[in-house]
């Protein structure tokens, strides 16, 4: 695959899920996609480019220190698996909850909701990533919950009446997800320091 065709097609499925997710769910709905190829193609490039972009900064925030090759892979190693594990956890969380909520659960639609959904907290840990100081960003976490709010209705059967109610727990439970796994890597890595 060209490089170039792969990154502007990352591109474009970031800001299209950012700036009009209505639309882009739709384009989402009709690709047939398996979870490898969108694990792949979607999700690993943006974790890659969160180790990338910590262990900048981590480099950044120990400049004039003692140099540490630990503390660098550390400060790539804590968001890639905190984001990771999240987002596999979240997956069958989330595949589950369709059932509750009257649709027919399916693993790829459950992926997909849950992988594109998770892209403003991936965008969130790139900015504290190379900027801690930019902590408030990650009320940006919380367009979330509006990604997933439009996903809901296009991607799933779930019964109309149920769909706000499914998109409100879905998001909050990714969220949830999210910060117990940041919290419990991150202590990992603080007991192994």
């Amino acid at each position: 695959m060209n490089f170039n065709h792969f990154s502007k097609n990352l591109f474009f499925r970031c800001i299209g899920i950012i700036i009009s997710p209505k639309v882009e769910w739709i384009k989402i709905k009709d690709e047939d996609v398996s979870f490898f190829k969108l694990i792949t193609d979607f999700l690993l490039p943006l974790l890659l480019i969160v180790v990338v972009v910590s262990i900048i900064g981590g480099y950044i925030k120990i400049a004039g220190n003692v140099f540490s090759w630990n503390m660098l892979i550390v400060s790539g190693l804590k968001p890639f698996l905190s984001l990771l594990i999240s987002i596999l956890v979240g997956i069958p969380a989330i595949n589950a909850m369709i059932k509750t909520f009257g649709g027919t659960p399916k693993v790829i639609l459950a992926s997909k909701l849950v992988v594109y959904s998770y892209l403003p907290g991936i965008l969130v840990v790139l900015v504290i990533g190379i900027a801690p100081q930019f902590f408030i960003t990650g009320l940006f976490f919380l367009y979330s919950f509006y990604i997933i709010f439009h996903g809901t209705p296009v991607l799933l059967n779930i019964p109309f009446e149920r769909q706000s109610n499914f998109s409100t727990l879905s998001s909050t439970t990714i969220l949830i997800i999210f910060l117990i796994i940041s919290f419990v890597i991150s202590s990992m890595f603080e007991a192994i320091q």
